[in-house]
């Protein structure tokens, strides 16, 4: 029987991917044989795909490219990791591993699935998902029949990975579940490095002043969304399980790096749903491996450790205020201050309490001659740069001689260091922000103490060095991204932004307006249409469409109703060779619906926001198809070939709606740069963007979201599906696995940014939210997992 469902899934999988290698638009060429490649991995090594897919879930989709927003690629890997196992399962069932496999689907997790299951059948029909005869203008954004198709891929993904999930775990065995852990882990240092990469590009990776936005390669946000955000905060949680579990030195560091990356990446996202979410998942984290390493005597964690966490959280929350008062020389006396502190807990003589005491009072007393000395000009630098080397060079000394004179006045010194690093901080800050800066002192100080004068907290040792270099690089990144002039602009226009979010909740509430659709929802795919023709006037950004008439396809543009600016244009982009030098010549045919404008432009751009633009504008009267020709401006642009962040663009500047077509491009060299220009293969490698006006796209909630669209049914349905998979996973017999505590706090994480974003109007968040809480169901303790996931 088990045969025969992966012979029938590989019959499914095989009719969707045929016609998908042969309609592509990169071509039979380049798409049949990394399919075949793809099918003939997971066929041979099956395990592979537990972290080949979400190593390549970040990345693997190429939609600003090709224009494929329906079927993207990362729908083509998912069915050639069902075609590769189911294969494999069919003609040749490999043996099971003696250890058993770490999933098994129980009654409960079934029930759960089939409610949503039916809840998605439901509203599904509701929204019209049936595929209809293949046209290629109804590739052409979220307004038309196919988009409740596209929406409906993410949840059947998903359904058709967990035969090929159990079949890999079945002769895996408990492998399976750490593979899977690792790919996640590498798919959050991949996302994570494309962000970076965007950064360095773009605004810079040292510059947290701008009005810059990362996308990563999520393809999804090109309206908006907060798909980057779901992803590192589902996926951070295993890479700093897997950091704190390891004791290989190597692994930690490879780890360390990854989180370091990751990181960055967070924080500049300059999204607050996301900062909440990692303070909700990080915490989250740490108590469940404390709790767990009281029921483990393997795991690496021991609740003695409560404060050495406690103590990393309360520096990560201090550092931004000594770098908002001091800047990064007072942040740079705290991290100097909190290093030496920690490196005391390697003394080798343990002095009395009494005499700790005493000397760290001594010290106290000492170091508050940096103050007078402050009136020096930079001779507070020095004071305490000699103090804290000083005090490094002694503790050094403590560890390797036993001698109760260098454990007192390392203690002395780390002690002296306090007042000293709070005057760095005060004179840099020429007295602002002085109780953020005596706080960050004193909090160090207060751990400090309780370490010499009260109770050990932490022992200072090669393993746990590398979590100490982590904790002082996120405590470093945290303050200067922080601390930085957006972020601080951020934060204080939260109040406004909520009764703007609140505001267009409402809106999105108000287009359920049936009793019949707040039981079972307009329908899988219908909002963003149900809002351009019932949502307020105002807020429709644009809309774009391919029309064809007598045979003649082109492309139609609508007419923005909000107010115009020019990060506010609704775009419709191609990608263009990146030798292409300006100036350009736009030649194309366009009509008016009433007097309007077209703006067209090659510029820089990543996903959002354009830099160094080319372009040129026209006027385009009421009446029939005219031809037009337009020169882009002299000096507009000043990028140098190659560049391969280049796109054309064009966009409705008027408010009137607009026909374009044999669309054509001429760049310096006399070469046309662009293709399918006539439309003729409908929406191959076109794009389209709306840069800073999202909210028409999106409910901006994730339980606002299914309840609009899945009416209550689907909010019952996921729901207890998520509470199933977090009970599960908190108190029932799967909370004793090293994956808990990870599965959970990223689960947590994903969850808050869902509070803000409505995240399952994305395909790839839908497969990987599912797909995770079905593992948060099966997972099963009879086939222990390593314990270094």
């Amino acid at each position: 029987m088990t045969r025969l469902l992966h012979l029938v899934l590989v019959l499914l999988a095989m009719a969707a991917l045929v016609p998908w290698v042969s309609l592509h638009p990169l071509g039979l060429t380049i798409v049949a044989p990394c399919v075949l490649f793809a099918i003939a991995l997971f066929f041979v090594r099956p395990a592979s795909g537990l972290w080949v897919l979400p190593t390549l879930w970040p990345i693997v989709d190429l939609a600003p490219l090709t224009g494929w927003i329906h079927f993207p690629e990362s729908m083509a890997l998912v069915l050639t990791l069902v075609t590769g196992v189911g294969l494999r399962e069919a003609l040749r069932p490999p043996p099971p591993h003696a250890d058993g496999s770490p999933f098994r689907a129980t009654p409960a997790a079934l029930l759960l699935f089939a409610v949503v299951t039916t809840s998605y059948i439901v509203s599904s029909i509701r929204g019209g998902a049936t595929l209809p005869p293949y046209d290629p203008a109804l590739l052409a954004g979220y307004k038309t029949p196919l988009n409740a198709v596209r929406l409906l891929v993410g949840f059947v993904q998903c359904l058709l990975l967990l035969p090929a999930l159990h079949a890999i775990g079945r002769t895996t065995g408990p492998g399976a579940a750490r593979h899977l852990s690792l790919g996640l882990v590498a798919g959050l240092g991949v996302a994570a490095l494309a962000a970076s990469i965007e950064r360095w590009q773009f605004p810079g990776l040292t510059n947290f002043s701008s009005d810059y936005r990362t996308t990563a390669q999520f393809w999804e946000m090109h309206v908006g969304g907060a798909t980057l955000d779901a992803w590192l905060a589902l996926t951070f949680p295993f890479a700093l399980a897997g950091f704190i579990r390891n004791r290989s030195p190597a692994a930690r560091i490879a780890y360390m790096a990854i989180i370091a990356v990751a990181a960055y990446a967070i924080l500049t996202t300059f999204s607050r749903g996301l900062y909440a979410a990692v303070a909700v998942a990080v915490p989250l984290l740490l108590i469940l491996n404390l709790r767990r390493s009281g029921q483990d005597s393997t795991a690496s964690l021991n609740t003695r450790q409560w404060g050495v966490w406690l103590a990393a959280l309360a520096l990560c929350a201090v550092a931004p205020m000594s770098f908002a008062g001091g800047g990064y020389r007072g942040l740079a006396a705290l991290l100097g201050l909190t290093w030496l502190a920690y490196l005391t807990g390697g003394l080798r003589a343990r002095p009395s309490r009494m005499a700790a005491w005493i000397a760290m009072l001594a010290g106290t007393a000492a170091g508050l001659a940096a103050f007078p000395i402050s009136l020096i000009p930079k001779a507070v630098y020095v004071f305490f740069g000699l103090l804290c080397l000083a005090g490094i060079a002694v503790t050094l000394s403590g560890w390797r001689h036993e001698r109760m004179s260098l454990s007192l006045a390392a203690i002395a010194l780390t002690a002296a260091c306090a007042p000293a690093a709070t005057a760095v901080g005060i004179h840099w800050g020429e007295g602002k922000g002085t109780d953020g800066i005596v706080l960050a002192s004193l909090a160090v100080a207060a751990f400090a103490l309780f370490q010499h004068g009260v109770r050990p907290i932490w022992q200072t040792n090669a393993h746990n060095a590398t979590t100490s270099v982590l904790v002082l690089g996120l405590a470093a990144a945290l303050a200067a991204s922080l601390g930085s002039y957006y972020v601080g602009e951020r934060f204080s226009t939260t109040e406004k932004d909520l009764e703007g979010r609140l505001t267009h909740w409402r809106a999105g509430a108000d287009l359920v307006n049936r009793q019949e659709d707040a039981l079972l929802g307009i329908g899988v795919g219908r909002y963003p249409d149900a809002y351009y023709w019932s949502g307020p006037l105002a807020a429709s950004a644009g809309i774009w469409k391919i029309d064809q008439v007598d045979g003649n396809r082109f492309a139609s543009l609508g007419a923005p109703r909000h107010v115009l600016g020019f990060g506010e244009l609704f775009r419709v982009s191609q990608q263009v060779p990146s030798d292409a030098v300006p100036p350009y010549v736009f030649r194309f045919r366009a009509r008016g619906h009433d007097n309007t404008g077209i703006h067209l432009e090659i510029c820089r751009k990543h996903l959002l926001y354009t830099h160094e633009c080319s372009g040129a504008a026209a006027h385009v009267p009421k009446g029939d198809w005219q031809h037009f020709e337009v020169t882009s401006r002299p000096g507009d642009s000043d990028h140098t070939p190659p560049d391969d962040s280049l796109l054309f663009s064009f966009a409705v500047s008027g408010r009137a709606a607009l026909d374009v077509d044999d669309l054509d491009v001429i760049d310096g060299r006399g070469v046309s740069i662009l293709a399918n220009g006539d439309f003729h293969a409908g929406t191959d490698f076109w794009f389209f963007s709306s840069d800073r006006h999202h909210l028409p796209w999106h409910a901006k909630s994730l339980p606002l979201h299914i309840w609009i669209e899945q009416g209550w049914l689907g909010v019952f349905a996921t729901g207890l599906l998520v509470l199933g998979a977090t009970a599960r996973m908190l108190v029932g017999r799967a909370r004793a696995l090293p994956i808990a505590a990870p599965l959970t706090a990223g689960l947590a994480g994903f969850l808050v940014v869902g509070l803000f974003d409505s995240l399952l109007d994305m395909p790839r968040m839908t497969t990987i939210f599912y797909l995770t809480l079905w593992l948060a169901l099966v997972i099963r303790r009879r086939a222990p997992l390593p314990a270094g996931i």
